[in-house]
C-alpha cells in the first residue's frame, strides 16, 4: 500500500445547487437557524456534514489494492481508499482499531496493520482477523466521471 498525498490545489469543496431538496440544503437551514439563536456549535456541526472533498482520482486507485490520501482542505483528514471490485470504491480510516496505528499493507482482500496482526475486509472494513475487535470507520465515498469524492 503507498501514500499518495492530493495537492492542495486539486482539493476542492462541491457546492449543490440551492434549488434542490437535498440533505445538504436541509443541514444547511439548521445551521443557519443554530447560528441565529445562538448554538453556534450545532451550525458548524450541521455545516460541516454538508461538504464533499476531492480525494482522488480512480486511476490512482488500482482494482485489488488500496492507498492513503491526505486531505487538506479537511484538517489533513487521512483517508484510506480501496477499490475491492472493478469499480466498486470504498473509503475508510486507516487507523487500525485496535490501538490506533496506521494501517500499512493488503493481503488478497484484506487491509492489515502491520503492528498487532490485526486484518479488515477491503470492501466493509469489518474485522477480519483480531486483535482488532471493531470494524473500520467508514466514510461516504462518491464518483463524479473519474474523481472520487468523501462527505464529510
Amino acid at each position: 500500500m503507498s501514500e499518495h498525498v492530493c495537492p492542495q490545489r486539486n482539493v476542492t469543496e462541491v457546492h449543490e445547487s440551492k434549488s434542490q431538496l437535498s440533505r445538504k440544503n436541509f443541514l444547511t437551514a439548521i445551521a443557519a437557524t443554530a447560528a441565529t439563536l445562538g448554538l453556534s456549535g450545532i451550525a458548524e456541526s450541521a455545516t460541516a456534514a454538508t461538504k464533499k472533498y476531492k480525494v482522488c482520482s480512480t486511476k490512482d486507485v488500482k482494482v485489488g489494492s488500496a492507498n492513503i490520501f491526505q486531505i487538506a482542505a479537511a484538517a489533513n483528514l487521512m483517508v484510506l481508499v480501496t477499490q475491492p471490485k472493478a469499480g466498486v470504491f470504498r473509503a475508510f480510516n486507516p487507523s487500525c482499531t485496535h490501538q490506533g496505528f496506521q494501517l500499512s499493507g493488503i493481503s488478497k482482500t484484506n487491509l492489515v496493520c502491520n503492528v498487532h496482526g490485526a486484518q479488515f475486509s477491503t470492501n466493509t472494513g469489518a474485522v477480519t482477523r483480531g486483535p482488532a475487535s471493531r470494524a473500520l470507520g467508514k466514510y461516504t465515498i462518491s464518483q463524479t466521471g473519474t474523481t472520487l469524492y468523501i462527505s464529510l
